[in-house]
């Protein structure tokens, strides 16, 4: 089922709504204000199986950053053709949301159109933003005039520098913990929600209001050792949701509050906006991270796709140069590695399915 890792956005969007058809699921779309890439159409796709009653419900996210929908929609058109023919336990569905930031897709970016990681854009914006000072260290190292040998070797070594003066662990929370103040910089979280959390709400009033279990498997990639999936739960320590996400995953659970995680802890991500939409449920959200490059790559991948977009030119030789290094970053485009991950990912939306049959 590896074939079914899509090239690009247009292509993805094909596959899975052909693959949704194939197997019989109602579909629905979200369209996007903006067109793509290539002048294509937006939007996030919907694809329902099982009654629209169900109690127990799988929810399926690909693309919440943008570029990472290559494997997530991989994975999503695998499950599909797999599953044509097949029917779900009793009372059980399943909700597969593609491309939640279609733009970002398109783009081959992690951002959306408003330069903003959706996974630090669900949080109460009635509340006052989080905040993040450290960030502000960074920042101006992160955006030098021009993107050449020299500057990049500059903001190495300040990063360098910068770790080995407060600690790894404090310089990853301030690059990448998210921040709510500079729309030009990396993990911004914005101001209000953006369009992507907008439809969050619009489908889980759709859809989810009559679910009492709702399993959500959000696919990423970039962090971690490659081709090993880690299962990142951001439960609460001693909750009954992160309790069943290990009795349900087993051992690759690890939680960012207890240390155990590749990431740091963030505010706003878009599993755990399900348990605010959804406050009838009990939520067990997981993101099936994926691992590529070393983290130093990835970041550096990450770093001159924003500098691009804020001080350079997208439509250059130099854009097409770093698209690459970013769809690199986040894909590894070799037959082991598209292997090992869609097979580990099948393994687990089966005990996903499992548990949810356990818990209702």
């Amino acid at each position: 089922m590896t074939s079914t890792f899509p090239h690009d956005y247009p292509t993805a969007r094909l596959a899975f709504r052909e693959a949704a058809i194939h197997a019989n699921a109602q579909l629905d779309k979200l369209v996007h204000p903006q067109q793509g890439r290539q002048g294509e159409e937006l939007a996030i796709d919907l694809a329902w199986l099982g009654p629209r009653g169900a109690r127990k419900v799988l929810v399926s996210v690909s693309g919440t950053h943008g570029i990472e929908g290559l494997y997530g929609s991989g994975c999503q058109v695998g499950w599909l053709m797999q599953r044509a023919g097949q029917a779900l336990p009793s009372d059980t569905a399943v909700l597969l949301v593609h491309a939640l930031n279609p733009y970002g897709f398109s783009y081959l970016r992690r951002v959306n159109e408003d330069n903003i990681d959706i996974n630090r854009n669900c949080i109460d914006f009635s509340d006052p933003l989080p905040a993040n000072p450290d960030y502000e260290t960074v920042h101006p190292w992160l955006l030098p005039p021009q993107w050449d040998e020299r500057s990049q070797l500059q903001l190495k070594a300040q990063l360098l520098a910068y770790a080995e003066r407060v600690g790894v662990r404090a310089a990853s929370k301030a690059i990448s913990g998210g921040q709510h103040h500079h729309a030009d910089g990396v993990f911004y979280g914005g101001q209000a929600p953006c369009w992507s959390n907008q439809q969050l709400q619009v489908l889980a009033s759709r859809y989810l209001q009559t679910a009492q279990v709702i399993a959500v498997l959000d696919h990423h990639t970039g962090l971690g050792p490659a081709g090993h999936t880690e299962l990142i739960c951001r439960h609460p320590v001693g909750s009954r949701s992160l309790e069943l996400a290990r009795q349900w995953w087993g051992a690759d659970v690890t939680s960012p509050a207890l240390g155990e995680s590749a990431t740091v802890v963030v505010s706003g991500n878009v599993r755990m906006a399900f348990e605010v939409l959804c406050p009838q449920a009990r939520v067990v959200a997981i993101a099936l991270e994926v691992g590529t490059q070393a983290q130093a790559l990835v970041r550096h991948a990450l770093f001159a796709d924003n500098w691009l977009y804020q001080r350079g030119q997208p439509h250059s030789a130099q854009g097409d140069v770093i698209r690459q290094q970013v769809r690199d970053a986040f894909f590894v485009d070799t037959p082991a590695w598209r292997d090992g991950v869609f097979q580990r990912a099948m393994q687990l939306w089966q005990q996903a399915i499992d548990g949810l049959q356990a818990a209702a």
